[in-house]
């Protein structure tokens, strides 16, 4: 189980930080950081219809963020489970005392 935790952590930032890539690189209006790469080399590199493979990409890596983070609420959010109680140090309760006079 922790294998898994530790799997989907790092598809999760692993998907963060592209996504984050991906929607810096579309062009707005303004121009943007897309126009930092050299104007058309977007363009030049995946063909005309390049806003249309951002927006896809997009799309597509917000789905997996959004499935992979559920998925991960659901697994780090359970109670307590039976490792955890076994695990655990059982606290003894000290015998009362007779107050001494």
């Amino acid at each position: 189980m922790i294998v898994l935790k530790v799997l989907l952590y790092v598809v999760e930032v692993v998907v963060c930080l592209l996504l984050g890539l991906v929607v810096m690189l579309q062009k707005p209006k303004e121009g943007g950081l897309g126009g930092a790469f050299g104007g058309g080399a977007l363009e030049a590199s995946l063909g005309a219809d390049a806003g249309n493979v951002l927006i896809k990409a997009t799309a597509i890596l917000g789905t997996i963020f959004m499935l992979n983070t559920l998925i991960l609420a659901k697994i780090t959010s359970t109670s307590t489970s039976v490792v955890d109680t076994v695990d655990a140090p059982q606290q003894q309760e000290a015998p009362a005392e007779a107050p001494q006079s």
